[in-house]
């Protein structure tokens, strides 16, 4: 079989990304060289690894001197799952025949290759967020941190006997807080010594920093945050940092942990109010048989993150009376519309969040005027401070003060928000 040199020998020689050769960076080189039997990515969002362990994936499958393998991605849900599927397709595509196994399945959720022996066959399959059964080889658990609180657990419980007789078990993710199982394997060290550990912040990535080696050698990590983004950020990463709040980005991009125990609201009371990650909507994740026994089915909440998308897809049996929320900005920081819906039941779940990044005051109100035309608009709160008194006279006028209310954000304001925001969750 490959040696680790020899895996990334065949990256180099047979697989393209979009008809140029790989350009890799070095922790996906390292990553793919991995032999390790359990390993666990900290990384930043954006960073490649769906690409790299697709990419991983396919080298193993396609090794000459290896039969009947099998490797798993649990991703998620069902559109992550067949993202994997589809990278791995299109890395599969580009390597020239006679370097490669015979393609003999190809669907939305798996590949199947005939082994050099004409016996056996080795398999990609990628699922959505369920416990993994029946099938032995290497297991791959994408954004495990981003799994509900119990399903983690149960997931990487199941996981385990995959490998029994022979694999590796792979974790990657985006930190989510200090609560579940990818917090406790990544900091207990000593209870999981076996784990090969990679810490991937965003200055290791190509795409988001401007030169990786020259952050290395400036001591990039030895910075603050504002520093190195404005030092080594590509413009994508900047105009996020100048989007975010500094704790959401350096979860985000910078791998830092944040301690659910130091915030106002904690991290397992937002976890039990969000769609996907309370054991409710758990249940109604993952596989739906329908009657010709093949339809997998993702029924997470949809979220609109388009004003048109939402107009288009809005239904009152599922979304009930709407809610908006409009925080103005223009330049330096993103303006965004949140949509609340809610159902005669009084239970309240979020609709829409519309992300302005340096629009003008036009086309903000123009989506706005878009979500307003649905007709289930009850109320519309927007910042008033500042540049947001204009925004707010502009549509009181056009569709009354008694349904568009400015609130001004002092610290009496938010307060009162924040209280009355804690005894509703």
């Amino acid at each position: 079989m490959f040696t680790p040199a020899e895996r990334l020998a065949y990256c180099d020689a047979f697989v393209k990304y979009n008809g140029s050769p790989l350009e890799l960076d070095r922790w996906q080189e390292l990553y793919i060289q991995d032999t390790s039997p359990f390993s666990i990515i900290l990384k930043g969002r954006r960073e490649g690894f769906s690409f790299a362990t697709a990419l991983k994936g396919i080298v193993k499958a396609n090794d000459p001197d290896r039969t009947d393998y099998t490797r798993q991605y649990v991703s998620y849900n069902m559109e992550d799952a067949v993202e994997k599927i589809r990278a791995a397709k299109m890395l599969y595509d580009s390597i020239p025949i006679g370097h490669k196994k015979i393609l003999i399945t190809d669907n939305k959720t798996s590949l199947e290759f005939l082994d050099i022996n004409k016996k056996t066959t080795s398999r990609l399959i990628s699922i959505p967020c369920r416990p993994p059964r029946g099938r032995g080889g290497d297991i791959v658990l994408d954004e495990f941190a981003i799994y509900m609180k119990n399903a983690s657990r149960t997931i990487y419980t199941a996981a385990l006997p995959v490998i029994s007789r022979g694999g590796a078990m792979e974790i990657g993710s985006t930190p989510l807080g200090l609560l579940g199982m990818f917090a406790e394997i990544w900091h207990d060290k000593k209870r999981f010594f076996k784990f090969t550990r990679f810490n991937v912040p965003w200055w290791q990535s190509s795409a988001l920093c401007t030169d990786v080696e020259g952050a290395r050698e400036a001591g990039v990590k030895d910075m603050d945050t504002q520093t190195r983004v404005e030092r080594f950020g590509q413009e994508p990463l900047r105009n996020a940092f100048d989007a975010m709040f500094l704790e959401d980005f350096q979860q985000e991009y910078e791998c830092t942990f944040v301690d659910g125990s130091e915030s106002y609201i904690p991290l397992d009371l937002i976890y039990a109010n969000t769609p996907g990650r309370n054991e409710e909507s758990w249940e109604q994740m993952g596989e739906v048989v329908t009657k010709n026994g093949k339809e997998e089915k993702d029924l997470e909440v949809h979220v609109f993150s388009e004003a048109d998308a939402l107009r288009a897809g809005y239904s009152p049996k599922e979304h009930g009376r709407l809610y908006i929320g409009y925080d103005v900005a223009r330049r330096r920081d993103a303006a965004v519309i949140f949509v609340i819906g809610e159902m005669p039941d009084g239970k309240k779940k979020s609709i829409a969040e519309i992300v302005m990044i340096n629009k003008d005051f036009e086309f903000q109100r123009d989506q706005f005027r878009k979500i307003m035309s649905i007709g289930a608009v009850v109320r519309a709160c927007i910042d008033q401070t500042q540049i947001g008194e204009m925004i707010t006279e502009w549509l009181q006028k056009e569709y009354t003060a008694a349904r568009i209310e400015g609130v001004m954000f002092n610290i009496q304001s938010k307060e009162e928000m924040a209280m009355g925001g804690k005894d509703r969750a």
